[in-house]
């Protein structure tokens, strides 16, 4: 059966993203998710106040770092499929449709920025660079063959998600869960899509302490 929009479970991570929430989730109106569950970091802005003019699940997440929110909503989701987008506009949600393409000839898909020799718009020079850096970390020593290991835009289908136990709390989560899927045999394949300028908000990554976090990640999951 060929896979649909309507049976994928959307997954947002947010903090104080009241520049950019409503763009988003008025965007995603004109697909047809089976649903969109936002897990928010006990914003102080009015992330929350907007959220509540939506139709989506809106739940505070358990713990503290990005990849606990992730995981929060994943382990929620209730979909066949399981995708994730960040709450800043940045991620372009035809992403999705393209791996829905893919979805019946793979286990699970992912999105790269940078297939086919693209670039990301959201790129300083070392952020690139240390992007190339952690990606070929990944195809070295970890066997994980994704031409993006840092950007986290997935389909996964809910039962391969439920076989597998992600332990990281930060961005390490962004190569964990594809390499925990891969080592349980499942196949897999990169698709381009192109980030975008975000919306609004800044960034909440530190390209140098966030990067040293995934680079002791990759070091434990390597052992």
């Amino acid at each position: 059966m060929k896979a649909k929009i309507s049976d994928v479970s959307l997954v947002i991570a947010t903090f104080n993203e009241e520049e950019s929430i409503a763009f988003v989730l008025d965007e995603l109106a004109k697909f047809n998710f089976y649903e969109i569950i936002v897990v928010d970091n006990y914003s102080t802005d009015k992330t929350l106040e907007i959220l509540s003019k939506y139709k989506v699940k809106t739940i505070n997440q358990s713990g503290k770092g990005w990849g606990n929110a992730v995981t929060d909503g994943f382990n929620l989701a209730k979909g066949k499929y399981i995708s994730y987008m960040d709450g800043d506009g940045s991620y372009n949600p035809e992403g999705i449709v393209e791996m829905l393409k893919e979805i019946n000839d793979y286990d699970f898909v992912c999105c790269s920025r940078y297939k086919f020799n693209n670039k990301s718009v959201d790129d300083t020079l070392f952020r690139a660079f240390g992007n190339k850096i952690f990606t070929f970390i990944c195809d070295r020593f970890l066997g994980l063959k994704l031409s993006d290991s840092l950007f986290f835009y997935p389909l996964i289908r809910k039962k391969d998600y439920k076989e597998i136990v992600p332990e990281s709390n930060n961005f390490g989560l962004c190569i964990e869960i594809p390499l925990l899927l891969a080592r349980n045999n499942l196949t897999y394949i990169d698709v381009l899509s192109l980030e975008r300028k975000r919306y609004g908000g800044k960034t909440k990554v530190n390209a140098i302490s966030d990067g040293f976090k995934i680079l002791l990640e990759i070091f434990r999951m390597y052992l």
